[in-house]
């Protein structure tokens, strides 16, 4: 659900909905509260329960960038796992031109079907967190052109051996493209994070305040605070969904480029 919805609406609109959906229930429940505890529209022991609320979200913040961090670097490796397995493929077209023919055209077309196959096919399904047949057909054909190669001079056998290198290099890479794909937060990461959103959230709801606006400033801004970082946490979880998915741009260029035109 969360995936279908990074896809669907554009992450600013999520932002806004978010804060807007935030600050109107934060005021729902301040009110609420100063209903049924008369005394925090006196703002009762606000001089102890306010300074206690400044130490839970600092704490909570701490908790709460850790996180992001932790998502962010994940991201990151996501997007250079497919770097990593584009340069790898550059790499085999460049080392086939050594091969002996037919040997080496085929591994160059089986190259460029297995690249046209992940960027056309299996990139829009990795936005759902699926992988593509038909890349896993393409990369079979790769391997398949790799056993018509013959070397026959060490200058070939030095540049196919490379190549292998170089193919299980993408393997890995592509292996790990398509877990990075799957993304979301672990379970007990996803139920930490909010249930400490949701004590921090109530307990400022607790510093009052004669002034109804005023007891509402503190947790509507905490609360959409947190609104916000957890639309960006989830957008990073799910490296290739959303406005800010990872692009397949990195197979379109250098040597790659060829096969598109």
């Amino acid at each position: 659900m969360l995936r279908t919805l990074l896809n669907a609406v554009p992450i600013t609109v999520l932002m806004v909905a978010a804060v807007c959906l935030t600050v109107a229930v934060m005021a729902l429940a301040v009110w609420v509260v100063r209903r049924t505890v008369p005394a925090t529209r006196d703002g009762f022991h606000a001089e102890i329960s306010a300074p206690m609320l400044g130490i839970v979200a600092a704490v909570f913040g701490l908790l709460l960038a850790f996180v992001i961090i932790i998502a962010y670097q994940n991201f990151l490796e996501a997007d250079d796992n497919a770097s990593r397995e584009a340069a790898a493929l550059s790499s085999i077209v460049r080392d086939s031109a050594a091969f002996p023919e037919p040997g080496g055209s085929n591994v160059r077309r089986a190259v460029g079907a297995y690249v046209r196959s992940v960027v056309e096919d299996e990139f829009p399904q990795m936005r759902e967190g699926t992988d593509s047949d038909v890349a896993k057909g393409t990369l079979d054909g790769v391997f398949a052109a790799f056993r018509t190669v013959e070397p026959r001079t060490p200058e070939q056998t030095a540049f196919y051996d490379d190549a292998v290198r170089q193919l299980n290099e993408t393997l890995d890479a592509r292996r790990n493209r398509i877990e990075s794909a799957v993304g979301g937060l672990p379970w007990d990461i996803a139920v930490l994070i909010l249930f400490s959103s949701f004590v921090v959230v109530a307990y400022s709801l607790v510093v009052g305040s004669p002034s109804f606006w005023f007891h509402l400033l503190g947790p509507a801004a905490i609360a959409s605070v947190v609104a916000v970082s957890l639309v960006v946490l989830v957008d990073l979880s799910y490296p290739f969904s959303g406005d800010f998915a990872i692009p397949p741009d990195d197979f379109r260029t250098g040597v790659l480029k060829a096969f598109f035109n």
